[in-house]
This record gives C-alpha cells, structure tokens and sequence, in this order.
C-alpha cells in the first residue's frame, strides 16, 4: 500500500519520519534501541526496509497508520484484486487482543507489557486465544496470497520502479533464513517476507514465509507457505517450509532454448 501510493499519490521514500517513544509497538522492533527521549530521524523508505527485511513491528505499525489504516490497506486489495487476505489491525492491537488485553500507550515499555500479560488471569487467556484461533481477522489463504505476490512481481499492480524497489527489498530479508531460503536452488532468487506468531500453551498459530521465486531464466512463481496451529519445534516448521521451496525448485521446468 505504501509503494502505492508512491505510485498514485505522490507520496516519497525519502520523506522524513520522526519516531517518537510514543510510536513504538511491541515485541520484535530493532528500531525501538535508535529512539532516544528526542525521537530516531529516519524516512519512509527506511521504515518500509525495516518492516520487511526485519519484520519490525514499530515500523509496521508507523507505516500502517501513515497509509491510512486498515480501510486504505483493504481498499487497495480490493482494488488489485487481493481476494482471500484481511489486514484489520495494527500490531500492537492485534497482539494485545490475543492475550486478552487492550492497547494503552503506556504499553510502548516492555516491563509494563510483561507485567500485564502475567497479570491475565489463565481462563481469560485461554477464551482470548481461542477466539483469535476463530477470528476472521488478520488472515490470508495461501492461495491468495502467492497470486497476489506474483502479480506484483509481474508488474500488474505497481509501476516498473517501485515493483523493483519492493522486491529489491524483500530479496534482502534478514529473518527465517532456514524456511524458503534454506530451500531455495542454487541459481534461483528469492524474494520473501515470513511472519511468526507468538506461542501460547505449546502451539505457535503461524510460521509463515511467503514470496516469489524466480528461475535462472527468469520465470516466477509466487509461494506462500503457512504452518498453522503447530505443536512442532520451530526447527522442524522451518524445515517444512523450506522443503517446500526445495520442491518448487526441483519441479518447475526451466524454459527450453
């Protein structure tokens, strides 16, 4: 949606952005140890680097609201046709929600949020997890998810710069590097975002890697792997996911000369 609006708004990567304590979200965000009581000067472009290549969760979150919220988010799959996907909350409203809290700011300081969660009485937190297991919120097919990519990748939905911008940046993804990665031939490129979720009781309700695959002659095939609700370590969900990769790779025939 950012790269979007690059496209259609005039919006520009190196705006400048300042990252206030007050803008933080929780769990996974490097960013958080740059921001001093005077704020972190950075741009757009560098927030969008962040939350890909580190899944940084402050930098989702600052760029979620920067684009409008999840009704400019919905819109735009709406209208590039991102059928099976649901982005409705911020993280730090997603995350809360699951351990049966809601979002104050003072929440922005790790203790704080620690503390809460401890203080969740157990019945409340398991009727919290369990409504979110059957929440239609926040979810993508994966079936979805690989065409969208693809055609992305395949420049039918944002312009020739900013699809190269975007899978430049998905191709330097730092995190879940023994899930599609590890699988990935030699010769092919990868472009990819993974996304995992907390563990709770023993089951980690998602380990993903999603992306796009591109042949030594160029073809492309959208992935998106999903592990779900899994009681597996996650050395044996990445490698699953990584098997994957090292299917598509084995199977895809290359174009003959």
């Amino acid at each position: 949606t950012m790269m979007d609006g690059v496209d259609r708004r005039g919006w520009r990567l190196d705006e400048p952005v300042l990252v206030r304590r007050e803008d933080l979200s929780l769990y996974m965000q490097p960013l958080a140890d740059l921001v001093t009581k005077n704020g972190y000067r950075t741009t757009l472009g560098d927030l969008v680097f962040r939350a890909v290549v580190d899944s940084d969760s402050a930098a989702t979150d600052i760029l979620f609201a920067r684009v409008g919220g999840a009704a400019a988010i919905q819109a735009f799959l709406a209208r590039n046709g991102g059928s099976g996907m649901r982005v409705d909350r911020d993280e730090r409203h997603l995350q809360t929600e699951i351990v049966g809290l809601t979002w104050p700011p003072e929440y922005v300081d790790a203790d704080k949020l620690e503390r809460a969660i401890k203080a969740v009485p157990v019945a409340a937190r398991d009727r919290s997890f369990q409504a979110y297991l059957r929440d239609p919120r926040d979810t993508a097919t994966p079936a979805g998810m690989a065409s969208f990519l693809y055609r992305i990748a395949a420049g039918k939905i944002l312009s020739s710069g900013s699809t190269q911008h975007l899978l430049s940046v998905m191709r330097r993804t730092a995190t879940g590097p023994d899930r599609l990665k590890a699988g990935t031939a030699q010769g092919w490129t990868l472009a990819h975002k993974t996304g995992t979720s907390s563990t709770y009781k023993g089951i980690t309700v998602a380990t993903n890697d999603v992306g796009v695959l591109t042949t030594p002659d160029g073809q492309r095939v959208g992935v998106a792997v999903f592990v779900a609700e899994s009681r597996r370590s996650p050395k044996e969900r990445a490698a699953l996911i990584a098997n994957v990769a090292r299917i598509v790779t084995a199977h895809l025939p290359l174009r003959k000369r």
